[in-house]
């Protein structure tokens, strides 16, 4: 080919030329526009479900968490039930309930100017076992109330302030009865109380119950 259709080249080159570099310039204006914008909002969306997915994981593992957590309760919550209760339970002082109430009541007497001056124990109150109690797995350990009557001095104003401490302080023990006995000193009043305590009653024994579970 001469060098002249370099330099001088003929119309329809030109056109061929220009066609090319035009579509060039479309193709990049297509790629900067459409293809690089459509790839930006690629990688946001992916990012979007990357970021819901961990969230959606997050909240499977805390509901699991919560889950295991609930039947972790349900089973904890019976036997600190009955612990709590045990911790409450009356337990004898030198072979005495008397004495381990007098241990219990005398500082709460104190507190309000009331003077205990007798304390006696009652008959132990069993406590029946539940309606649905099964014979097959009864409970192992069985319990009772067991009241003590106190004999009290004091104003009348003390003495219900006794009351009033012993309900609010110790909420385990029932106050069951109550009776004043006027004194005509309206400050040395004589009154008596009957306490109520759980106690541990009798070992359950399944071989000495017939046909049923003890009452």
């Amino acid at each position: 080919m001469k060098a002249e259709s370099f330099q001088d080249p003929s119309a329809p080159m030109k056109r061929a030329l220009f066609l090319s570099l035009a579509l060039g310039a479309v193709a990049v204006i297509m790629y900067m526009f459409f293809v690089s914008d459509y790839r930006d909002k690629l990688q946001d969306a992916r990012a979007r479900h990357d970021k819901e997915r961990d969230r959606y994981d997050s909240m499977v593992r805390m509901e699991a968490a919560l889950k295991k957590a609930g039947q972790d309760k349900d089973r904890t919550d019976p036997v600190k039930v009955v612990q709590d209760y045990q911790k409450k339970l009356l337990e004898p002082l030198l072979e005495s309930y008397a004495m381990r109430a007098k241990s219990l009541l005398d500082p709460h007497a104190k507190a309000v100017g009331m003077t205990i001056v007798d304390y006696a124990e009652l008959p132990t109150r069993r406590l029946p076992l539940p309606p649905n109690t099964s014979p097959v797995h009864p409970p192992k350990q069985l319990y009772a109330r067991k009241p003590i009557r106190l004999t009290c001095t004091g104003s009348y104003a003390r003495i219900v302030s006794f009351i009033l401490r012993v309900e609010e302080k110790m909420p385990h023990v029932s106050i069951e009865a109550f009776s004043l006995k006027s004194q005509n000193d309206p400050d040395v009043q004589s009154a008596t109380i009957v306490c109520e305590w759980p106690i541990k009653g009798e070992t359950f024994d399944a071989t000495a119950v017939k046909g049923g579970v003890k009452r």
